[in-house]
């Protein structure tokens, strides 16, 4: 039962992060794309908070703890959602969402100096394995790659940016602690968009219709509120850069919504890519399950050396 709540919860975030790039297609069209940042980080705010009180979770913040999350989410959240959502107006959803993914890799790398992390070589060699996998079926270096570096560059910093919001929330934060600092820094992110908005695009230019409704329900309550509730969860029960890892998989969901919906074609070096990416998450797995037996094998020595001495203890006791 645990693992089948474990694999549902991270199927959603897939499916959910994963059509996250169509609606943010979608809604792009219909409102101007640090109001949609906005009101995508707002709507999040909103629902997360929503969240936290109707499941009473604990985990008090200190009054240092909340204002260190609500100024993680400037740059965590902020620019996550600003950059990715600039980016994607000149470039299509699936080729975006595999340059905001290379978040697993800032992630693995950063996790070494902020959380301690010891990645073995396999598992970096694996990462890079994953992400190579990611740029083959989202086509770049081939003909199909739309080239527009200001896009390009917003869309890895994006990935960065999220990376370090995981990364610092991993190193500040321990259980439920997770679920109340992210209705913090969606708070400070949706402050620093609301100003940057204000005073950088006409509010006026939001076209105020159903599409634009869905679409902030999807990415803003769906794709914010509950999954980052699903994300911070799981994030406090296991390693950063090894659960991570797994979140390649949202490039997948991402290229098959578009080929559906926008008609992006999987070619062979693209299939190529999916082996590449489905090898990468298995060694990433098969190296993170080691360390943990290994634990467990060396507690359980430790375990049978204590009762051994105890049982020799008694012995002595009773003979004396």
């Amino acid at each position: 039962m645990k693992h089948f709540k474990l694999l549902s919860a991270f199927a959603a975030i897939l499916f959910i992060w994963g059509l996250n790039y169509i609606f943010v297609e979608t809604g792009a069209k219909y409102s101007p794309p640090i109001w949609l940042s906005f009101l995508r980080a707002f709507s999040g705010f909103v629902g997360a908070l929503v969240l936290l009180l109707a499941f009473r979770t604990k985990g008090n913040l200190t009054l240092r703890e909340k204002l260190a999350a609500f100024l993680i989410g400037i740059p965590g959240t902020g620019i996550f959602f600003s950059f990715w959502i600039i980016g994607e107006q000149t470039v299509p959803p699936g080729e975006a969402s595999v340059l905001i993914y290379t978040f697993p890799i800032w992630t693995l790398f950063l996790s070494i100096p902020i959380l301690a992390d010891r990645p073995s070589a396999l598992k970096v060699g694996a990462s890079f394995l994953g992400f190579a996998g990611v740029a083959l079926v989202a086509g770049i270096g081939t003909a199909s790659f739309t080239v527009d570096l200001r896009a390009i560059v917003l869309l890895v910093v994006s990935g960065f940016s999220f990376a370090v919001d995981t990364v610092l929330f991993k190193r500040l934060f321990k259980g439920e602690q997770l679920l109340r600092a992210n209705v913090w820094q969606l708070a400070g992110a949706s402050v620093f968009l609301f100003i940057w908005a204000l005073f950088s695009e006409p509010i006026q230019k939001i076209d105020w219709t159903w599409q634009l409704a869905s679409s902030i329900v999807w990415i803003g309550v769906l794709g914010t509120a509950v999954v980052y509730v699903l994300w911070f969860t799981l994030l406090s029960r296991y390693n950063a850069a090894s659960f991570t890892a797994y979140a390649f998989l949202v490039v997948l969901v991402a290229l098959v919504a578009s080929y559906f919906i926008f008609g992006e074609r999987i070619d062979g070096l693209q299939l190529v890519g999916v082996v590449a990416l489905v090898a990468s998450i298995y060694l990433v797995s098969r190296t993170s399950a080691k360390p943990k037996s290994t634990v467990q094998q060396k507690t359980g020595q430790e375990v049978a050396t204590i009762e051994s001495k105890r049982d020799t203890n008694d012995d002595d006791h009773a003979k004396s």
